[in-house]
Formats: structure tokens, sequence, C-alpha cells
């Protein structure tokens, strides 16, 4: 099990009350039922020490795994989830069309005020 998330980008809407960011999650390892780990604590380009507001997960690549993400109680243990025609993909090595994948993540966070 392992997820990663490089922020490539980030912008603070005109109100000042919302950061807008987008990297890419990559996978390596093996999936574990009901979806892996995406710690997002670890992220030093988030201005926000709050879960998300709203995030977004989706192939970049146009392969045929679907992206959910499943927001966690704390930054640190957020879900995604992987399906692949409505199934969740089985627990084991990930498949190299995953881990080839540009999976592309985007989030809406509250900015600390």
């Amino acid at each position: 099990m392992a997820l990663s998330l490089t922020v490539h980008q980030f912008d603070v809407d005109s109100t000042g009350k919302q950061v807008y960011v987008a990297g890419v999650v990559t996978a390596s390892g093996s999936y574990s039922t009901g979806g892996d780990t995406l710690d997002l604590s670890n992220q030093s380009f988030i201005p926000s020490a709050q879960l998300p507001k709203q995030a977004s997960l989706f192939t970049q690549t146009g392969q045929v795994y679907n992206y959910t993400f499943i927001q966690g109680t704390a930054l640190n243990n957020n879900k995604v989830k992987i399906y692949n025609a409505g199934t969740e993909i089985a627990a084991g090595a990930y498949p190299s069309a995953i881990l080839n994948d540009v999976i592309a993540f985007s989030a809406v966070y509250p900015k600390l005020q």
C-alpha cells in the first residue's frame, strides 16, 4: 500500500478564504481492500490544517480505472478506492496500468486565517 501526492500548484480564491490545490497521486506497491490511505498531512504546500471541502481524483491517460476520494477524519487517514467497471479492484499488487497512470488530484481547502 502506497499512495503519494505531489502538489504542482495552488492558488487562493479572490475572497482569500479558500485554497485550490492541484497535483498528481502516484501508486506503488499493493492495493488494500477498502482503499489505500492518502496522507495529506505531509503536504507543506497546502496552507490549511483542515480537511478539504471538496476533492476529486481522475485519470489523465484514459485508463479504465476510476478513483474515488473517501474523506477521513484527519488529514492523514483519507482513502482512495479504485474501481474497474464499477467493481472495486482486488487486494494485491497494483496493475501496471495504475502504476503508469497519471492520477490527477484537485481539492478545495479552507485557508488558514
